[in-house]
């Protein structure tokens, strides 16, 4: 094994009995010597010598070889003095005391934590298998060493399996800040962890190891938050959380927990995933200056972080955002996406794997280069899915023929320790009613899909218990992040008795002549539980038949409920859910524990591999530790005295009282979020409000910025002045009680800093150029493949824009206004700040188009663009051109259009922002216009089939629409079928047919319409009217109401217009139907008489098609 100076990423990779994926890692430099084996044993080969080098200290290099694994080598530093022999006993013999590459400090150094985690996994696993495997493709994150990401395809065996890799370092993304923050470096570090199957009890074990390398949970605000990751250009998505941990004074940690991806189809079910972030690891070894940088400890000195690795993390950092050749890097994509190719027919994995890794790592780079759009990022998802699909596949199927070898010995791993069920001796069943409470404990659910599950259960509940025959008082449905619960007063004992008539057989085919029951009545008597003598005859529409009356006793509450309530869990349903165990039920999160009580009974009842029982869980920074409730009546007090705020309202209201009173005392004011609101609501369990603050100088930011991180990234209320500006302060929300909160608030007063400090560095580099300048780089920025880079749509939004406003009647200045907008549109895509902060797209916009000298109109139009409803003039036209050149392009380019849930392009809300911007601002569009001025700059067909198959998109969206605003179906379609291309004018005839729908007289009046439609239906062709050639008088006044409401409407598109002349109409119509016959034997009177209804028939063409109304 041949070794050199790098710099290089360490990431731990350990797969225990299943999935769990937990991440540390180093920075470190490996001598450029090569290490010599020096000890051999059966089982490793371990190799050990000392390396002395006057800028390094000493380490060992342990080579291992371990079955399938081959030979291996990996850098482990103090080995014994950090308990390595513990997993290794056959190296105990090796040297007990070992320093660390750059570290010293006695248990502060990061190789203390792996092996703390190890040694904790050993422990904790019983007999975890520990494999030691470098890994050095250069890739963003270790999640992808093939230890973890392959091997658990086919099961690690219930055996843990810990690797460790290392690999380069990689943050080739926009978050690099070129050395400037010391929260944003190059060298980062993973340990992962994985556990399959699920233990039932991962996130307490994970809490555990923090605990382990010296985190005290009671010092800090941890939680655990959702953390979803969808990709709709992948087709896949995970449920998935993170740890949001607050110490004070130092940065943030992020601990994503992914679960369960569709990406592999099946094979990664049933699996934990945990990370350990680089960050705990910059918390344990550095110490921040009071400038802001960190120094790496020793026992006897700090050595500066600029003195170590803050040049080389300047140099990649100019080498992603400006140096990298991006024709060049695509060039070497596609060739390392052959070569991968290439290896898989040869039927070779693990090469096949490494490009497909350097492809992920040169997508990054391109990413960070700004040379790949939003569309354009489906395309590369797709392709290095493709690959790593096939990857797998190959994979599976090697270790199936190899007869999976790992998984032929296995230790088992320990489940999770069942909670105190407290006692539960015989209780004599209730015969009087009693409350009943039920609560399901879960990991944390997200916010929205707590409101949801509570919903959900506030009507399922209730139909449920009606459905059981049981009544209540009352009934009442409370929600935590961890806990969804129901509490009914007053349910009665048991069901009430049930009688009802069963209808049978004929009374002559049950009874003869003699009235003697046949085998008919007999049977249907046994059938039913009767005696024969209890049958009665009945007649009903003339029929006789034989009836049973059949009465059914009432059941014990207990135990009809034990019964139904399995299938009311199963009714619960997520927009996304997961599968977690052998069960493989589907719930939001992980399903923990089961509590149901009625009164002190307890409700037996098994679901998702879990039995109810009646002890709850505390509050997760006490320990979660077990609650045993003895009576449904008391669970409210003892989940109160237990510090757990189980009603959201509660928690809401002292959130709010709160936040005003602390925004108060510090002379500022506290605006009411509701969103915000109901989120962090929805995110504790105990509020525990805190008010910190930042440096003043932060406050010369853009007001949007500074919200935007408080609010997205950290869930902070801000403080604002009474003129309306921001003050230096922020409130926010712990999850538990006020002890430590001073270090608690501190530590969020150091992340907000630190996330503060990008935003400066973003603001401040985007500021030294004029917006317009941003321009050129979207020449590197691909919208999509066949439509070209982002500057080639800016070229054609400039051409459409102009004739948008034309369309729309917009003024001269206007027009003006949403052309120059339509030319800087999409310039602030290659800002620092908005490649951060993508949802401030168009704000930055707008804001450095202030800073530019532009004019109020077109800054207000770009920072629109992205709104759902503009609102000015030259924002609406440059909305509408924008939405429909994307419309049009991407069902044009190669068939993009969306299929079923998958959307990656977001076209059904560009479609839908079409719709509610022209209704919001009552403007009527015509949208087939529009899309043919698209059509022609657009390069590639965007022919009239295409236009046809957008405008039916955005009808559709429309229905949609017009349906959610509670119109009749039958009124949408009959709208649409005229106006569907223009939104605002289908929505205002919409709610006018609607409200003549309700009059006393529209039943008449659409009769004597129908009857005008129906009898020229099938008529080919128009007829030509002769209206001096009439002579009845019933036919002289039809024609001349026919020729006033013709005049009357004018082309005008009002339904209220064509209702007015209906009305008119209809006594005419009525009169002509009695007193002429219309299929008169002379073909020219016949046809004469024809041709007037077909005229009146087609007065509301352009309006609404009144046929598809109910009745017609």
């Amino acid at each position: 094994m041949c070794t050199c100076s790098c710099r290089f990423k360490t990431s731990v990779t350990i797969a225990v009995a299943g999935f769990v994926l937990l991440s540390l890692s180093l920075s470190a430099v490996i001598p450029q010597t090569a290490p010599q084996a020096a000890l051999s044993t059966g089982r490793f080969l371990v190799a050990g010598k000392q390396l002395r080098d006057p800028n390094f200290a000493r380490t060992v290099v342990l080579l291992l070889n371990y079955g399938e694994s081959g030979a291996r080598g990996v850098i482990i530093n103090r080995p014994t003095d950090v308990k390595l022999a513990t997993m290794f006993p056959e190296i105990r013999g090796l040297q007990r005391r070992m320093d660390t590459v750059y570290l010293g400090g006695p248990r502060t150094e990061r190789s203390d934590i792996f092996c703390e985690l190890l040694d904790l996994l050993d422990r904790r696993h019983e007999g975890c298998l520990v494999l030691q495997q470098p890994y050095n493709v250069q890739v963003g994150a270790g999640t992808m060493n093939p230890a973890t990401v392959l091997r658990v395809l086919v099961g690690a065996g219930t055996r843990g399996t810990v690797c460790t890799s290392r690999a380069p370092a990689s943050r080739a993304d926009a978050t690099a800040v070129v050395g400037d923050n010391p929260n944003r470096l190059q060298m980062h570090h993973q340990l992962q962890v994985i556990l399959q199957p699920d233990p039932g009890d991962p996130q307490e074990r994970y809490l555990a190891s923090l605990q382990a390398i010296g985190i005290d949970m009671r010092q800090h605000d941890v939680r655990f938050v959702e953390d979803n990751w969808e990709s709709p250009a992948l087709g896949a998505w995970a449920r998935a959380g993170r740890v949001a941990r607050r110490p004070g004074n130092h940065p943030i940690h992020l601990f994503p927990a992914g679960r369960a991806a569709r990406t592999l189809d099946q094979l990664w079910r049933w699996r934990v995933q945990r990370y350990y972030g680089s960050t705990a690891s910059r918390w344990l070894c550095r110490t921040p200056t009071a400038s802001g940088r960190w120094h790496y400890r020793r026992a006897h000195r700090a050595i500066p972080y600029e003195d170590i690795l803050l040049r080389s993390e300047i140099e990649h950092c100019h080498y992603y955002f400006e140096v990298a050749d991006v024709e060049a890097l695509k060039a070497v994509y596609d060739t390392y996406e052959r070569e991968a190719k290439r290896c898989l027919e040869a039927d070779l994995v693990m090469p096949a794997h490494d490009y497909n890794l350097k492809c992920s790592h040169l997508f990054n780079v391109l990413d960070t280069r700004g040379a790949i759009g939003v569309t354009e990022r489906a395309n590369y998802f797709r392709r290095m899915r493709n690959v790593a699909r096939d990857i797998s596949t190959l994979y599976a199927a090697q270790r199936e023929q190899l007869g999976h070898p790992l998984l032929k010995s296995s230790a088992g791993l320990v489940a999770a320790a069942e909670p105190p069920p407290g006692e539960d001796t015989a209780v004599a069943p209730a015969d009087e009613a009693s409350p009943f409470v039920l609560e399901i404990g879960s990991e944390e659910l997200p916010p929205a899909d707590l409101s949801s599950a509570m919903r959900q259960l506030q009507a399922a509940v209730p139909a449920m218990l009606d459905q059981l025959r049981l009544g209540y008082e009352s009934l009442t449905v409370y929600g935590t992040p961890r806990r969804l619960v129901v509490m009914v007063s007053g349910l009665a004992p048991r069901q009430t008795d049930l009688e009802t008539v069963v209808k049978g057989p004929p009374a002559d085919r049950a009874f003869d002549a003699d009235g003697q029951p046949t085998a008919a009545g007999l049977g249907f008597a046994r059938g039913k539980g009767v005696e024969v003598g209890d049958l009665q005859v009945v007649e009903e529409q003339g029929r006789r038949s034989v009836a049973a009356v059949v009465r059914e006793t009432g059941r014990a509450a207990v135990e009809v409920l034990s019964e139904a309530l399995p299938g009311c869990l199963a009714g619960i349903t997520f927009d996304r859910s997961m599968r977690w165990n052998a069960s493989n039920l589907a719930y939001s999160r992980p399903l923990r524990w089961l509590l149901a009580l009625y009164g002190p009974q307890q409700v037996p009842f098994s679901y998702a591999g879990i039995d109810s029982g009646r002890c709850s869980r505390g509050l997760r920074p006490y320990g979660s530790p077990a609650i045993v409730i003895d009576d449904a009546g008391a669970y409210a007090s003892v989940m109160q005295a237990n510090g757990v705020v189980t009603n959201p309202e509660a928690r809401r209201s002292l959130i709010r009282d709160e936040a005003a009173e602390m925004a108060a005392q510090r002379d500022g004011v506290w605006h009411e979020d509701p969103d915000l609101l109901d989120e962090v609501t929805h995110l504790v369990e105990r509020p525990t409000l805190f008010c910190g603050r930042f440096e003043a100088r932060f406050l010369a930011l853009p007001p949007e910025v500074l919200v935007a991180v408080m609010k997205k990234h950290q869930r902070y209320f801000p403080v604002y002045a009474g003129d309306g500006s921001l003050l230096p302060h922020f409130i926010g929300v712990r999850n538990g009680d006020a002890e430590h909160l001073d270090t608690v608030t501190a530590g969020n007063e150091h992340v907000l800093r630190a996330r503060f400090a990008d935003a400066e560095y973003f603001y401040g580099k985007d500021t030294r150029q004029a917006l317009g300048d941003f321009l050129p780089r979207l020449q590197t920025l691909t919208f999509q493949v066949d439509l070209g880079s982002m500057l080639d749509k800016v070229h054609r939004l400039e051409r459409l824009t102009p004739q948008a406003a034309q369309l729309l009647g917009l003024s001269e200045s206007d027009t003006a206004a949403a052309t120059r907008a339509a030319a800087l549109s999409k310039a602030d895509l290659a800002t620092n700040m908005v490649v951060e902060m993508t949802a401030l797209q168009g704000t930055m916009g707008a804001h450095y188009a202030r800073l530019s000298g532009e004019s109020d109109a077109v800054a207000a139009a770009l920072g629109e663009q992205y709104q759902q409803v503009s609102t000015t003039p030259a924002g609406l036209a440059l909305a509408l051109a924008d939405r429909c050149d994307s419309l049009l392009g991407l069902f044009a380019a190669a068939g993009l259009a969306p299929r079923g849930s998958n959307d990656p392009f977001a076209l059904r809300r560009a479609a839908l922002g079409i719709i509610e911007t022209l209704i919001t601002n009552c403007t009527s569009c015509d949208l087939r216009r529009l899309l043919s001025l698209a059509a022609p700059s657009l390069p590639v067909s965007g022919d009239a089939a295409t236009q046809e198959a957008v405008l039916q998109f955005i009808i559709g969206r429309l229905e949609g629409v017009l349906r959610d605003r509670g119109y009749p179906a039958s009124v949408v379609k009959a709208v649409l079928a005229a106006q569907g291309h223009d939104p605002y004018a289908a929505s205002q005839a919409a709610h006018e047919l609607n409200d003549a729908l309700a009059d006393d007289d529209w039943p008449t009046l659409l009769a004597a319409y129908s009857r005008c439609v129906r009898i020229t239906r099938a008529i080919e062709g128009p007829l030509i009217l002769c209206p001096d050639d009439f002579d009845l008088p019933a036919e002289k006044a039809l024609r001349d109401a026919y020729q006033s409401a013709a005049a009357a409407l004018d082309g005008s598109a009002s339904v209220s217009r064509f209702i007015t002349a209906l009305r008119k109409l209809e006594p005419a119509i009525t009169t002509f139907f009695l007193d002429v016959l219309v299929m008169d034997e002379d073909p020219a009177r016949r046809d004469n008489r024809l041709a007037l209804l077909q005229g009146i028939s087609a007065l509301p063409d352009g309006i609404a098609d009144m046929s598809r109304l109910e009745g017609f």
